[in-house]
């Protein structure tokens, strides 16, 4: 019976392994082993669609925008990945790396979150969803209201 347990534990362990690294992955916006023109495409049609990435502040979507062209720019030149100059092949991760990081943080401030809350003076409770961004805008007005009555002595709605 012994012997039986161990490989099971070992398939079980390379499983879950798997399962692990491939949600890492996941995450990226960049799939590894696609064809990095169809990814870019797919990433631009993405960006145009204004809703993917909804909450892309502007200098931030310019930025993956100019990392797309140069990149873009070098898979038009040097088809062949093998047959890229090292150098180019550093630029073109670089960029990758930028859009990732961008796109990424952008997705989750899009991330719907709802919450049941009570209304003053009432015992029902509403479902309230707004998201990351949202709630993190919501949260600084709110702070900055704060400090103004503070400061002035009246309160701003």
């Amino acid at each position: 019976m012994k012997p039986l347990l161990i490989p099971a534990v070992l398939i079980l362990g390379l499983t879950l392994a798997t399962t692990v690294a491939a949600s890492k992955r996941a995450g990226e916006v960049f799939i590894p082993g696609k064809p990095l023109q169809q990814q870019i495409e797919r990433i631009e049609v993405e960006l145009n669609d204004g809703e993917t990435y909804s909450e892309l502040k502007p200098a931030d979507r310019s930025r993956v925008r100019e990392a797309l062209v140069r990149m873009r720019t070098a898979v038009e030149q040097h088809p062949n990945r093998d047959a890229m100059p090292e150098q180019v092949r550093t630029d073109v991760f670089n960029d990758q790396e930028i859009v990732n990081t961008v796109l990424t943080q952008a997705r989750e401030d899009s991330r719907l979150i709802c919450q049941r809350e009570k209304v003053i003076g009432s015992n029902r409770s509403t479902t309230q969803c707004m998201t990351v961004a949202e709630r993190e805008r919501y949260k600084d007005k709110a702070q900055h209201d704060l400090s103004k009555a503070q400061h002035v002595g009246k309160i701003v709605n």
